[in-house]
C-alpha cells in the first residue's frame, strides 16, 4: 500500500517539510513494519525523516506502531534498569557492560538491549560473549536467565525483528534512520522498569523529556558517551530522572581525573578489564562508580517504595 501521501508531507526538505500527527505517524510506520510499502518508498521515507528530524508526536506515533511488534518480558522481583547499547566503542572503551555489572552489584536486574554486531565498533554484545554473560535468544528464556544474577543482553533482533529490519537499512542507505532513535527508546517490560535514554545531539533532551512524560515512563535522561548510556572516564554529565508519576529530579555534572588503562579497545581486552574492575571497583573509573551510586540513590527508593 502506497505511503506517497505521507511522503508529500515530510519529503519537502528541512525548511519546506511538514510534520505528521501521532495518528498519521502510527499509520505510516505500521505499514512499514508490516512490509506493506515498496523498497523505493521505504528509502524515501528514511531519507526524508533523516533530513527533517522526528517531532515528539511522530516519535509517539512510531512507538505506538512498534509496540505490537515487540516481545513482552516480565520483570523479575528486583527493580529493573534497561541500558540501550547501539553505538559501541570506536575511540574509547565501551563502558556499558561495566556499568551493567556495577548496577547488578547494587541489587538491580539489568538489561542491556542493542545490536549484535557493528563491523566498525566494539559492541556490548561482543563483550558479553567474551564475559560469558547471558544473551537472550528467545523470550521464554528470560525468567531462567534472571536467576543467574548477571546482566542480560537482549538483542534487538529478538525484541523486535521487524524494527531490526528497518535499522539494518543503514547498511544499504549509508545513514541512520528513525529506527535507530526508536530502538533506544524500547521498554519491553509489562511492569515498571527504569530505562536510560542517552542522546548526542542538543535538540534531543527536551524532545525526549516530552516523549517520556507523555508515556508516563520512568527514565534517566543523559548525554551519552560515544552514544552509549554511560559516563566517560573524565565526565559524568547531568542526569535527569523522570518518574512515571511526573516527578522530576536531576544531578549535577561532575568531572574526574582518570588515566585510561590502555589504548586497545577490542572486546576481549575490554571484557578482562571489566571483570578486574568488578572484583575491585575502587580501581575503576570514579565517574562510573559515581554514576552507579547516583542511580541507586534516585531509583532504588522509588523502585522499592
Amino acid at each position: 500500500m502506497s505511503i506517497s501521501s505521507y511522503l508529500k508531507i515530510i519529503g519537502r526538505g528541512s525548511k519546506g517539510s511538514g510534520d505528521l500527527s501521532r495518528d498519521q505517524a502510527h499509520e505510516v510506520f505500521s505499514k512499514i513494519l508490516a512490509s506493506e510499502v515498496s523498497d523505493l518508498e521505504l528509502g524515501a521515507f528514511c531519507i526524508a525523516m533523516r533530513i527533517k528530524g522526528e517531532t515528539v508526536s511522530e516519535l509517539l506515533g512510531f512507538m505506538d506502531a512498534v509496540e505490537p511488534h515487540l516481545i513482552s518480558l516480565d520483570n523479575a522481583s528486583k527493580p529493573t534498569i534497561i541500558l540501550p547499547s547501539y553505538n559501541g566503542a570506536r575511540k574509547q572503551l565501551n563502558l556499558t557492560p561495566l556499568l551493567a555489572g556495577l548496577l547488578v552489584a547494587k541489587g538491580f536486574q539489568v538489561i542491556v538491549q542493542g545490536v549484535i554486531e557493528d563491523p566498525t565498533r566494539v559492541t556490548s554484545h561482543a563483550i558479553f560473549q567474551c564475559l560469558n554473560w547471558p544473551i537472550l535468544e528467545k523470550a521464554d528464556q528470560f525468567n531462567q536467565l534472571t536467576t543467574l544474577n548477571l546482566p542480560i543482553f537482549c538483542p534487538l533482533q529478538v525484541l523486535s525483528p521487524n524494527l531490526q529490519h528497518i535499522l539494518d537499512l543503514r547498511q544499504q542507505i549509508g545513514l541512520r534512520n528513525s529506527a535507530h532513535v526508536l530502538a533506544k527508546l524500547i521498554n519491553p517490560f509489562k511492569k515498571t522498569a527504569w530505562q536510560v535514554s542517552n542522546y548526542t545531539h542538543p535538540e534531543y533532551p527536551e524532545k525526549l523529556k516530552e516523549f517520556f512524560l507523555a508515556r508516563s515512563s520512568s527514565v534517566i535522561l543523559m548525554r551519552g558517551n560515544e552514544g552509549e548510556p554511560t559516563a566517560s572516564f573524565h565526565r559524568l554529565p547531568e542526569m535527569r530522572f523522570l518518574h512515571a508519576n511526573q516527578h522530576t529530579s536531576a544531578t549535577l555534572e561532575e568531572r574526574f581525573e582518570y588515566l585510561p588503562p590502555f589504548e586497545e579497545i577490542n572486546a576481549e581486552v575490554t571484557a578482562n578489564w571489566t571483570l578486574q574492575i568488578l572484583k575491585d571497583p575502587t580501581s575503576g573509573p570514579v565517574s562510573l562508580i559515581r554514576q552507579t551510586q547516583l542511580i541507586a540513590e534516585h531509583v532504588g527508593d522509588i523502585a522499592t517504595s
